[in-house]
């Protein structure tokens, strides 16, 4: 009896040891972004071939990952910056998660993050860039939400310097249809 109650109370620990291993909660809709490399809260494992399809079309690779949904992102503190863009033609107030609080939830270091398009279209910052910026993750234009043919579900914006125009800038830093983020190298 104590041989069998000892035996249960090992169980139960290890089971809640393997449980704080799975990490941070995931999401419940459906995932709009994907962040691996350096990352210190995870809520998703490796990438999987067949779980990560379109992701594998994109040649990303993690051991690990924090995957969010529209709702995780809305949680996080929201910006707006107003912008002109080619796709909408006219001036549209861009909202969405600061990308710096977006980093800082899931304790990402702080070196080169690269962004990848829905197209395979990537771009990059450096910490100075993102360090005290206004990137945003935009979610929505004139508060209506980027769809998948808006070129959503994501787009990469900050308040643009005067004469500057999206697309010119040579590390590809305005990146639209935004679906994965690799922390590091």
């Amino acid at each position: 009896m104590l041989r069998a109650l000892v035996f249960c109370c090992i169980a139960l620990v290890s089971i809640a040891a393997f449980a704080q291993d799975e990490g941070e909660p995931g999401p419940k809709g459906m995932v709009l972004l994907t962040v691996g490399g350096l990352v210190g809260k995870t809520n998703r494992g490796a990438f999987d071939e067949n779980r990560d399809s379109a992701l594998a079309k994109l040649k990303v690779d993690f051991k690990n990952a924090y995957a969010f949904d529209r709702e995780m992102l809305l949680a996080l503190p929201q910006g707006t910056v107003t912008a002109v863009t080619p796709e909408l033609g006219s001036e549209a107030v861009f909202k969405g998660p600061f990308l710096q609080d977006v980093l800082v939830a899931i304790e990402a270091a702080k070196v080169k993050t690269r962004f990848v398009a829905s197209d395979g279209y990537s771009g990059y910052l450096l910490p100075e860039d993102i360090d005290g910026s206004d990137y945003i993750l935009a979610l929505e234009a004139d508060g209506e939400p980027l769809g998948l043919n808006g070129q959503g579900p994501l787009w990469l914006m900050n308040t643009r310097k005067e004469g500057e125009t999206v697309g010119k800038d040579n590390r590809g830093s305005h990146v639209w249809a935004l679906v994965y983020m690799h922390v590091g190298e």
